[in-house]
């Protein structure tokens, strides 16, 4: 299998921590050009910071570089109850690795124009990094392979009952990218609530003897203590799915279908609408929207992947 070259643009973030560790632990696979920063989850300071210290956690150089502070047009509203005050759970990182660069926007322009083969753009976080990117700097469009995001829903939302939170956080960034015409991939709330960890998988993640395994754990056991997670018996990782469908597809079906961004205002703002008619056959050319996903599988790779880390960290 080909390595495939991406970029991760993220708000770490619980789930974008574990996210990463999944990229880290696939390495075989993917060729991660570096890591960008949004603010989302937390302010840009909290949210680089996280990325910064958990490749110093996993002594890995990759380049990072901080991006926006904040979305378009609208006011920071960070998801402190869902990620804690540092934005990640209140776990402490360690801090021995260095910023590359301050200008994320520049920095995926010149990693993507420079590399021979073409960049994946993999958005976890708000999208206003990947807007400016397409609006700034046209040229890249040629060498984007895909934009495989984390965000949406084709039914209800979690900020709101009609939007999901990356999308609602900056939705006049999330329409420039969806109407880009880029190859797009779209892994909503409706796919996303099944993609994650059991309460007993967490637990046994918290007892490990592992040096990554043990940090995922504490982190993810942060989400028990709100009531997003279901009954408190399982818990969503729903950044992991947009990396997990780069490696394994086979987990996934889909439809081609057309995907607007509300971008009024009060419960509307944000809404994704998805054109979900079954009798409409959309072509290629439109977003994949992800819409079913076999849970169990999902849950036993990012395990075993997470695992897998322990042994490369004694």
């Amino acid at each position: 299998m080909k390595k495939r070259n991406i970029i991760i643009d993220c708000d770490p973030g619980i789930d974008d921590i574990v996210a990463l560790c999944f990229a880290v632990a696939n390495e075989d696979k993917l060729n991660l050009l570096g890591i960008t920063t949004v603010a989302g989850n937390q302010t840009i300071e909290n949210v680089t910071n996280n990325a910064l210290g958990l490749m110093s956690f996993l002594n890995k150089d990759i380049r990072i570089a901080r991006g926006a502070k904040g979305p378009l047009l609208r006011e920071k509203k960070p998801a402190s109850n869902i990620h804690g005050s540092n934005g990640a759970g209140d776990y402490q990182l360690p801090h021995t690795k260095e910023l590359y660069s301050n200008n994320a926007v520049m920095f995926m322009r010149d990693t993507i124009m420079s590399s021979e083969e073409k960049t994946t753009l993999v958005p976890v976080g708000p999208l206003t990094n990947i807007a400016l990117l397409i609006k700034t700097f046209p040229e890249v469009a040629e060498k984007i392979e895909l934009i495989s995001i984390m965000g949406g829903s084709t039914d209800v939302g979690n900020v709101t009952p009609a939007a999901e939170f990356n999308i609602w956080a900056d939705p006049e960034a999330a329409r420039i990218v969806f109407d880009s015409k880029l190859p797009i991939v779209m892994s909503g709330l409706n796919v996303t609530h099944s993609t994650g960890l059991f309460r007993k998988d967490v637990d046994d993640l918290m007892k490990s003897s592992g040096k990554v395994t043990r940090m995922c754990g504490e982190m993810l056991n942060f989400y028990f203590r709100g009531d997003h997670v279901k009954k408190g018996t399982f818990t969503p990782i729903h950044d992991a799915c947009a990396i997990m469908f780069l490696i394994h597809p086979e987990l996934y079906k889909y439809r081609h279908m057309p995907v607007t961004v509300d971008c009024s205002e009060e419960l509307s703002r944000g809404n994704t609408l998805c054109d979900t008619r079954e009798w409409i056959d959309y072509g290629d050319m439109y977003p994949k929207v992800l819409t079913e996903v076999d849970m169990e599988k999902f849950r036993e790779i990012l395990l075993n992947n997470l695992y897998k880390l322990d042994e490369l960290y004694k």
